[in-house]
């Protein structure tokens, strides 16, 4: 490898030197993704989601937004899953030959799906700061201030739309301090931009496949543990509401094992198993927008691989759909058999029937509708910069700051179009470039790996379109995050692509393809 240092090298001096490709290999060897420590990690995070799910009381106010940002008290459960699991997930990192940092982030991942406003509204005694404010901080420290290896580039589009939109947000949160904003208000509306750095973290800290298969396991799992919490919770109070809040990671995991079960990246047996936990989950979360949402994404998945003819696995995509709709009629008849389920189940349908078919009589969606025209209202009023951070979110018919319910809105009303239009930016780049991308490399099987993370991210998209998500610490980290990954795959994927058009380079490309300063050196050789 350091003889590919030189900017200077000709193609024969990159790809003919076996040496180097020996050093390469050297460098992308990392362990077993699953070993004793992610078991016993595992084993430990059910026990407390299980334990803790049967021995919570109902909780009525499960959806509704503490009056003060800072005075919500998460459960005991997930400070204990954090702290027990967080040297066991050093151990795993060491084990598993992946960097401090990167396992670091898999704790995080884990505990944020398996909790997500408990673990994420932990925070230090007598200050502001959660600890995804803390992991955030580590993180960049890590992979920006510290001596590392040579980074990859940001794209410089994602450069001008991230710059500006944290530009936005600085005006906005200075208006807010200035202005008549409440300091506690304009520190949890800033939200809204600080989190936008975890896409930064995505797009470095996963460079190769291997992190990113690695950083999928963690998610999935830390998603079950959350089924496992909800069902025991259902098991302890029947009568409570939904038992999986918000829900979205539950139907993000299940839009994943589908995809990787139509392209055989999974096995049939685990495949189907965490299908049906998945679905389960989604009963538990009881949320029309994620039904809703979920239609969409599988639908989005057929058309795209009939427009772009992405030719990844072999196994159709539409029998995998029709196999676990079975499965999902089969859950559903078993569960009317018992009467807390039947209950459930009732409630279940009755609320989906009132949000589709009876949507001017459903006081959900009438309150959403509500609060909608009450944001553009005030966009209106400032339709350039917004009105500020900080001001709380009261009308009529509310007086408890719930927040529009559509992150966009809350974007426009909040920040204006010098905030909106950079975000619309970005968004509509990623797209655009991962269906551009996803085109290009029709041939390449890990495609596959890049189809699943866009519809990931066009899940929590239209999730964000009915509910919160930029403006939650649980749902804005991972939602930048999945946007970083992805990205990172984009450019991997035409490197790869590069690579294979280079005539000497028929020995080592796949060991190149996986080295990003190499990479680097290959973009910019002649």
């Amino acid at each position: 490898m350091l003889a590919l240092e030189n900017s200077g090298a000709s193609d024969s001096s990159v790809c003919t030197d076996d040496t180097a490709g020996v050093v390469l290999i050297h460098r992308q060897i990392r362990g077993r993704v699953i070993n004793i420590w992610l078991v016993l990690t595992v084993a430990l995070g059910a026990v407390i989601a299980v334990g803790d799910g049967l021995t919570r009381a109902p909780n009525l106010e499960l959806e509704s937004s503490p009056l003060q940002p800072f005075g919500y008290e998460p459960y005991h459960a997930a400070l204990l899953l954090a702290g027990l699991t967080l040297p066991l997930m050093f151990a795993y990192a060491r084990r598993a030959r992946v960097s401090f940092t990167e396992g670091f982030f898999l704790w995080f991942t884990l505990c944020t799906t398996t909790y997500t406003r408990d673990f994420s509204y932990l925070r230090l005694p007598g200050t502001p700061l959660f600890v995804t404010d803390i992991v955030l901080v580590v993180l960049l420290a890590s992979l920006y201030i510290l001596p590392r290896a040579q980074k990859p580039q940001h794209p410089l589009a994602l450069n001008i739309f991230l710059m500006l939109f944290v530009a936005a947000g600085l005006v906005s949160a200075a208006r807010g301090f200035w202005g008549n904003g409440e300091p506690t208000l304009v520190l949890r509306d800033s939200a809204l931009v600080v989190y936008a750095f975890f896409l930064l973290i995505g797009y470095q800290l996963f460079r190769n496949w291997s992190s990113i298969r690695t950083l999928a396991v963690w998610f999935l799992l830390g998603t079950v543990l959350n089924v496992l919490n909800g069902a025991a919770w259902f098991v302890a109070a029947p009568e409570q509401r939904r038992f999986v809040f918000p829900g979205i990671y539950v139907l993000v995991a299940l839009a994943v094992v589908l995809m990787m079960m139509a392209n055989r990246l999974i096995r049939k047996k685990a495949g189907w198993a965490l299908a049906a936990v998945f679905f389960v989950g989604l009963l538990l979360a009881n949320a029309r927008s994620l039904f809703i949402s979920l239609a969409i994404v599988l639908l989005s998945a057929l058309l795209l691989r009939g427009l772009l003819r992405v030719k990844v696995g072999s196994v159709p995509l539409i029998r995998v759909l029709v196999s676990v709709s079975l499965l999902g009629c089969a859950l559903v008849f078993l569960s009317v058999h018992v009467k807390a389920e039947r209950d459930f189940a009732t409630r279940v349908v009755e609320e989906l029937e009132s949000g589709t078919l009876h949507v001017g009589e459903d006081p959900t969606w009438q309150f959403r509708l509500v609060a909608w025209k009450e944001a553009w209202r005030r966009f209106e009023k400032s339709p350039l910069a917004g009105e500020g951070f900080g001001v709380p979110f009261t009308f009529g018919i509310w007086d408890n700051d719930a927040r529009p319910h559509n992150t966009f809105l809350t974007v426009l009303y909040k920040m204006g179009l010098i905030g909106f239009l950079p975000l619309f930016g970005l968004l509509g780049y990623f797209f655009w470039r991962g269906l551009q991308c996803m085109h290009g490399n029709s041939k390449n099987r890990r495609v596959a790996f890049l189809q699943i993370g866009i519809l990931a991210q066009l899940a929590l998209c239209l999730f964000g379109s009915a509910n919160l998500l930029l403006e939650s610490p649980y749902l804005a980290s991972l939602f930048w995050t999945v946007m970083g990954v992805d990205l990172g795959m984009i450019r991997r994927l035409d490197l790869e692509k590069l690579l294979r058009n280079y005539p000497a380079c028929s020995r080592t490309n796949r060991v190149l393809a996986e080295n990003e300063p190499v990479g680097q050196q290959l973009q910019h050789s002649p």
